[in-house]
């Protein structure tokens, strides 16, 4: 049996005769609780259960043969001679920030004891886009909002701090050269920005390797590129909206009407960002299942928690990536 609570101004009281039941207003509001039959899961054969570790593997192997595509070009290899290793590293950069980030949110469901899958890696596009990162799918509800949030959060902190590591390292690796070089480069399309800009705290690890000089042009490599990704995940999973990272821990913090209302500020802010095909994601999901309640609905969320809600938001607009042209000092 599982039991839930929360604030509502209705309750349902089943009929003593009818096999139907009534909706009956509380007045001055209260506190409904609910208990329910735990519905018994079909034991996994070992082909489900194995899923997980090849979509890992398909991942590896897609996300290494794009960097080999990434490799393959002088400008890349000017730190890294050699492709093979150079595409060695950007693997496991990228695949450390998505697997540290997962690793977070699946020490902290062992932690307050939520049954949940071990992480869905999703294969993507060599020379587009390697991977479309990673989920994990709950068996059991949060215990409450404290849980809601410690379990959302830790997740993007941690693929942020492997992020920064990432973005640093792949930026001392990095070339930088002439304005007028890289004008030519473009011309001949050997050389291409990044597709939405580049983010505040990425900019911030140029500055820290001194790489951002007058005159010159960077050429990200591919390890730098791993962090952009990076960023740019850290980014979407904080967005306030739906069943994302940044959803769950705006549902915890304020509620149901401020979860729903950012939910539409984040996508508008997509759209204004040109992800249309996360926006729409978004929009349909939220649509068809707008929130994930905790079993205890009830016990607000503790202070220091709601202090680090705002500061989360912060860090999703330092990941945001931002045309260049509005970036001046870069």
């Amino acid at each position: 049996m599982v039991a839930t609570a929360k604030r509502s101004n209705y309750f349902w009281k089943l009929m003593p005769t009818l096999s139907s039941a009534i909706r009956l207003p509380i007045e001055n509001g209260g506190i409904v609780i609910s208990v329910f039959k735990l519905q018994k899961q079909k034991p996994k054969s070992g082909y489900q259960r194995s899923i997980p570790f090849l979509l890992f593997v398909a991942a590896i192997c897609l996300v290494f043969v794009d960097g080999i595509f990434r490799s393959d070009s002088p400008l890349a290899r000017t730190q890294l001679q050699d492709p093979i290793l150079l595409a060695a590293i950007y693997t496991v950069s990228l695949m450390g920030i998505l697997g540290i980030h997962e690793l977070g949110h699946v020490l902290a469901n062992r932690k307050y004891g939520i049954k949940a899958s071990w992480p869905y890696f999703i294969p993507g596009i060599p020379g587009i886009l390697p991977t479309f990162g990673a989920l994990i799918v709950l068996r059991a509800n949060m215990t409450n909002r404290n849980v809601m949030f410690d379990v959302g959060v830790t997740g993007p902190i941690a693929g942020l701090i492997v992020t920064v590591i990432v973005s640093i390292y792949g930026s001392a690796i990095s070339t930088l050269i002439t304005t007028a070089e890289a004008e030519r480069l473009f011309d001949e399309n050997q050389l291409a920005p990044l597709p939405f800009g580049e983010s505040l705290l990425m900019v911030a690890t140029l500055h820290l390797t001194g790489m951002v000089v007058d005159g010159t042009v960077l050429v990200v490599s591919p390890v730098l590129f791993a962090a952009w990704l990076g960023f740019l995940i850290t980014f979407l999973n904080l967005m306030p909206a739906w069943q994302l990272d940044g959803g769950h821990l705006t549902r915890s913090a304020l509620g149901v009407r401020w979860h729903k209302v950012l939910t539409y500020v984040s996508i508008v802010i997509l759209f204004a960002l040109r992800f249309y095909p996360m926006a729409l994601l978004v929009l349909f999901f939220s649509l068809r299942a707008p929130e994930s309640a905790p079993l205890d609905d009830v016990t607000p969320l503790s202070s220091k928690r709601k202090a680090f809600f705002f500061l989360a938001l912060g860090l999703a607009v330092v990941c945001a990536p931002i045309p260049t042209s509005l970036m001046p000092w870069t």
